[in-house]
């Protein structure tokens, strides 16, 4: 059976982002995904304005990976 993946808002995402260390607004989180440098969204462009998809589990194991990175020096 598949997973089913979490999504979440950009200000929910920045909200977890904040309380787990980073510096980011909302509009800084939304520019890297669309610029593609955070791998845990997808910006999709529905009318004019793209709509943005945070996918949890993805961005708790970018931040998680990164938690490791500081950890270990």
């Amino acid at each position: 059976m598949a997973k089913i993946m979490v999504v979440i808002g950009i200000r929910e995402a920045a909200k977890i982002l904040r309380e787990n260390g980073m510096q980011i607004s909302d509009g800084d989180l939304r520019a890297g995904i669309e610029q593609r440098v955070y791998p845990f969204g997808d910006a999709v462009v529905v009318t004019s304005k793209p709509v943005f998809h945070v996918y949890l589990p993805l961005l708790m194991q970018w931040i998680a990976e990164r938690s490791e990175e500081v950890a270990n020096g």
